[in-house]
């Protein structure tokens, strides 16, 4: 079994994760560094009392894994914080805003003040949608009830393509918000059902829109024991698939578009600078690596200044006349409601493949 503590004591102190982690970024503030995170460990599985800096920042991260990705020593840092945020919450000291969270995932398979009786109000008469098929189509939380667009643009391209996919008619949220604050038991028994459920359905292939619903469904859940049979496809790897077939035939055109780039899907960037290339866009790259926009894992909810702070750094490096081209609709979601007048033009890939292709 891996000790995680000896891992959090194996730290060279190389200042590395400072430099990636957007929290110490935007706050400038040395108590809330990756590093220091880490140290927290054998405190808190000893039970002694935290002071409000220090609880502050065991969920003052994002769980990004740009700290990961620098450590030269492999401490896995985001496992750590995990595993922090799971002994509070054993322990009854995690925030209140994340319990309530947690537990309305569990209770009404959201993780908001969404209304799961709304999930498919993006549904319009024009979409063709099967009753039953072997693939399915999962929006996701943030493109079903904030983003419907994205939803809607991802079942015209693959109808576009001769797709009828069908939908899961109890689609829940993912669950990723249980894992990243440590829920892992909720969230291995929220996995079981989701994937039976799923199964049940005979469903072959679910597409999903969310680069974080991808990750869980298609990598988390074997960790938390329950594997899918099903294969997991994120929408942009199946378009890609489809363009380069000659299925989808986007139209050519020209100017420059911002992308940013999902934390899940920051080893795997080549296919959405692909899809942008086929419509002839140019791309201008916001940053050299991969910066979270600061919404996920509970620092929206709990520390909204702090999060709006971190999707400033993407909104400040946008060049006005382009626009921002995301594949998260989480992070379209969080850049547009923190973002001031004029609202900066922010659109998914799907988005923009779809009024290059129908």
């Amino acid at each position: 079994m891996i000790n995680l503590q000896e891992l959090a004591d194996s730290c060279i102190e190389c200042n590395k994760c400072l430099d990636v982690c957007p929290v110490t970024k935007v706050t400038g503030n040395d108590s809330f560094t990756p590093r220091a995170k880490i140290s927290l460990l054998d405190r808190i599985e000893a039970g002694k009392e935290l002071t409000e800096e220090e609880m502050n920042n065991v969920y003052l991260s994002t769980r990004c894994g740009a700290c990961d990705d620098v450590c030269p020593v492999d401490i896995p840092i985001t496992d750590i914080i995990q595993r922090e945020r799971q002994l509070l919450a054993e322990q009854g000291r995690e925030p209140e805003k994340t319990g309530k969270i947690c537990q309305n995932i569990l209770v009404n398979n959201v993780p908001g003040h969404m209304d799961d009786a709304h999930r498919f109000d993006w549904v319009t008469n024009d979409l063709e949608i099967a009753e039953k098929a072997e693939i399915a189509y999962m929006g996701g939380c943030w493109a079903s009830f904030a983003q419907p667009e994205i939803a809607r643009s991802t079942i015209q391209l693959l109808n576009a393509a001769d797709i009828r996919p069908m939908l899961l008619e109890e689609e829940k949220c993912c669950g990723l918000f249980l894992i990243d604050n440590g829920h892992l038991d909720e969230a291995a028994e929220h996995a079981r059902k989701y994937v039976d459920y799923i199964e049940s359905q005979g469903i072959k292939k679910l597409v999903v829109s969310c680069p974080g619903c991808y990750e869980v469904i298609g990598k988390e859940y074997a960790k938390l024991g329950k594997k899918p049979e099903f294969e997991v496809v994120f929408s942009l790897d199946l378009f890609s698939n489809l363009v380069s077939k000659g299925r989808l035939q986007p139209r050519k055109t020209t100017g420059t578009v911002s992308l940013r780039d999902a934390c899940p899907m920051r080893k795997e960037k080549d296919v959405p600078r692909q899809l942008i290339s086929a419509m002839g866009y140019s791309i201008e790259e916001l940053f050299e690596g991969t910066v979270c926009c600061g919404a996920p894992a509970g620092v929206k909810p709990n520390f909204p200044e702090i999060s709006g702070k971190i999707a400033n750094l993407t909104l400040e490096n946008l060049q006005e006349s382009n626009t921002l081209v995301s594949y998260c609709p989480f992070c379209q979601y969080h850049l547009e409601s923190v973002s001031g007048e004029p609202k900066p033009a922010i659109k998914d890939i799907s988005t923009l493949l779809a009024e290059q292709t129908l």
